[in-house]
């Protein structure tokens, strides 16, 4: 008799854990396909953000062209101005960072 409500019992709770085996499969499914849903819209979004950028720095890119056309010397004043201020602030950074040596005699 213990043995028969024994066996009832293990068979009641091999049909539970069953039960909560499939119940949590379906519960992955679906979150599952809502991750998969997200991440399809962060991409489509992305995307477009992206693409967004590329033509924003094309129009950029194109209009400094068409003024760099239009007026060479200003550019090219410009760029060598440039170019000479950030050559004197390398060098007085790096001036200012180097170790200063005191030469002193030691005889």
């Amino acid at each position: 008799m213990a043995d028969s409500t024994l066996q009832a019992q293990l068979r009641e709770l091999q049909a539970q854990v069953t039960a909560l085996t499939e119940s949590l499969a379906q519960q992955g499914d679906v979150a599952a396909g809502r991750l998969r849903q997200r991440a399809t819209a962060a991409m489509r979004d992305a995307s477009r953000t992206a693409e967004d950028v590329v033509d924003y720095a094309r129009s950029e890119a194109e209009s400094v062209a068409g003024a760099v056309r239009e007026h060479p010397a200003a550019t090219s004043t410009a760029l060598l101005t440039a170019g000479l201020i950030g050559g004197l602030v390398g060098y007085l950074i790096g001036a200012s960072q180097a170790p200063h040596h005191q030469h002193r005699r030691w005889y």
